[in-house]
């Protein structure tokens, strides 16, 4: 048998360099792993990139765009011309209101060949604008939206709403034609083609009404010019702008407070432009102001001041406006400040019977004119002789008797009480200016204290809008409503962007004591000194006063509500210098009643609760 060599079948490994390489992987294969990598680096890129779109699209939402903007400001610092970041930068603009910037991010957005996106959706974005009554940013976005979508023909209807609102008419009229050539059967379209066509022909839109939706201002689509179909009789309230390059005055009323909504927001008032009318007329040349409210819910149903102008003059008139001495621009309504007078006698009477005065301790009395306080005479209207009441003080508005009551009551009463009715203060829920009413302060003496209680003195003002909130008092059981002019504002489609609700803005007594003061006020108009007030088939209840100096003449005062048994309205009237409360401001109240009833159903079908 052989020997057997181990070596034989088991040789060595050769050292040799050619047979010690490894075989290198395919070419193929080193494509396909590099096609991998580069994946997974591209999906990572685009997943950041997905989250930092969506993380800047939500700091978007909520406002804080600082924010939005490094987010958006990462993936291009990731992705170079990346056009949806360059897309949302310009959201990031918009939203600012830096329209010039917006649009040229739009545009390099849309050079970088920008698609439509339902996360970057446009035309939510525009829509969303016009919701909330901006227009502008609202036509840029849906422009942008057009570019996008091309055949959408809600952004055409989109963009009809907002020409509209610009007042370019003939250009809405265009987007509605074509969204109703990409989508005959969309109403919404035809609708609003309608009110184009409306304003077109008119050559103007309208932006504020009254309670009714009777326009009462309108912009000229010609040379955007404003104009007041009622301007005299609302000019107090709604105001003017001067759109003259030079010598400019400026707006006031609420065209100043709403300007930067208008024209193409709607503004309804709560002022009712019949009641306007018939307090306008009754007031006719008599200098002086009426307010007219609805004592459940504060809404101002009429408001005027005499003398007024004309709104649309006030740039050429200027100088005849401001140095007439009969003030025309100024409000008298609600800026205007006058001696109460005995109207104030509500407001003492109901401190007496609230404080339970002990009127034993005050009637009967003899009254002979006057009266010595203080070695004063404190005088009275004339000689009531016999005075057994305070219902029969009342009814004859006896200063002698009030100014008893004031002493009795004393200062720190009448003052609480004058706060109860709203001096020394302002409702804020007025939209334009209102000057605070204002009563005698602590530290009187006791002659003082006979003048505050019968509404004199140099230190007792009030605004007629004050007086008709005195009467509203009394007419919604002791409860004071806030008193506001402005209804809502809604955008160019009906939204509503602001409104105000009725709102308490005094409990001045109770309704026990209200009740009482009615059937005084009732009396007062039936027997008593308010009589020329009375109006047939109606119980008004009403308070006279007279305040001022008899040169150049009294200002005379009426504030009432009506119907006593259901009221529906609360009133106050100032004739400035016009005479007494008894012969000049009720008889100009009875007009009022009059001609309010020849359109309002007063009858007291239900009971005052």
């Amino acid at each position: 048998m052989p020997a057997i060599d181990p070596f034989t079948k088991f040789k060595p490994i050769s050292l040799s360099r050619n047979k010690r390489r490894t075989k290198l992987p395919s070419t193929r294969t080193v494509f396909i792993v590099i096609i991998l990598f580069c994946g997974l680096v591209t999906s990572k890129t685009v997943l950041m990139n997905q989250y930092n779109y969506l993380k800047g699209l939500k700091y978007w939402h909520s406002g804080d765009l600082e924010l939005s903007r490094m987010e958006f400001n990462k993936v291009l610092n990731r992705t170079p011309g990346d056009a949806k970041a360059v897309d949302g930068l310009g959201l990031i603009e918009m939203k600012a209101g830096n329209l010039d910037k917006a649009k040229t991010l739009y545009d390099q957005s849309i050079q970088m060949g920008l698609t439509f996106s339902h996360k970057f959706d446009h035309q939510k974005t525009g829509q969303a604008f016009i919701d909330m009554g901006k227009y502008p940013e609202a036509e840029l976005e849906l422009q942008h939206a057009l570019e996008l979508q091309p055949g959408n023909a809600e952004i055409y209807v989109s963009l009809g709403t907002v020409e509209r609102a610009l007042d370019q008419a003939p250009k809405a009229i265009k987007y509605y034609e074509t969204a109703l050539h990409l989508d005959p059967k969309n109403k919404n379209a035809q609708a609003q083609l309608d009110e184009a066509h409306s304003e077109r022909d008119r050559g103007s839109i309208y932006y504020i009404y009254d309670r009714n939706g009777v326009p009462l201002a309108l912009q000229w689509s010609k040379n955007g010019t404003r104009g007041y179909p009622m301007g005299k009789e609302f000019a107090h309230i709604i105001g003017y702008v001067d759109q003259s390059e030079t010598n400019n005055h400026g707006s006031v009323g609420l065209e100043s407070v709403y300007q930067k909504y208008f024209p193409g927001n709607k503004l309804y008032l709560t002022l009712d432009s019949r009641i306007q009318r018939v307090i306008s007329k009754a007031m006719g040349w008599q200098k002086g102001a009426i307010v007219v409210l609805d004592p459940h819910t504060g809404e101002i149903l009429g408001s005027i001041s005499q003398p007024t102008y004309t709104p649309e003059k006030v740039h050429n008139q200027w100088s005849a406006y401001t140095y007439n001495k009969n003030t025309p621009l100024k409000n008298r309504a609600f800026e205007g400040l006058y001696e109460p007078g005995s109207i104030i006698k509500i407001v003492t009477s109901a401190a007496a019977v609230e404080k339970n005065l002990n009127m034993a301790a005050i009637f009967p009395l003899y009254c002979k004119g006057y009266i010595y306080i203080d070695n004063q005479i404190f005088y009275d209207n004339e000689k009531h002789k016999a005075v057994r009441s305070l219902e029969e003080a009342f009814d004859t508005s006896c200063n002698v008797a009030y100014g008893r009551l004031g002493i009795a009551l004393g200062e720190d009463t009448l003052f609480e009480f004058d706060n109860r009715f709203g001096f020394n203060s302002v409702p804020k829920t007025m939209n334009i200016p209102v000057a605070q009413g204002t009563s005698p302060k602590l530290g009187l003496t006791r002659y003082e204290l006979a003048e505050s209680a019968t509404g004199l003195g140099n230190n007792f003002r009030l605004t007629p809008l004050n007086a008709a909130l005195i009467a509203s008092a009394i007419a919604d059981d002791g409860v004071i409503m806030s008193p506001y002019v402005v209804q809502k504002l809604t955008n160019i489609t009906g939204t509503t962007l602001e409104e105000n609700k009725p709102v308490v803005y005094k409990n001045a007594i109770s309704r026990s004591t209200s009740q009482f003061l009615t059937t005084m006020m009732v009396n007062d108009v039936e027997r008593g000194i308010g009589v020329k007030a009375r109006v047939k088939g109606i119980k008004v209840a009403g308070k006279t006063g007279t305040s001022g100096s008899r040169n150049p003449n009294f200002h005379a005062w009426f504030i009432c509500f009506f119907p006593a048994e259901n009221p529906k309205i609360a009133m106050a009237i100032l004739a400035e210098n016009g005479g007494t409360g008894k012969d000049v401001a009720a008889p100009i109240a009875k007009k009022v009643i009059e001609g309010m009833m020849e359109f309002t159903d007063f009858s007291a079908d239900s009971k005052k609760k």
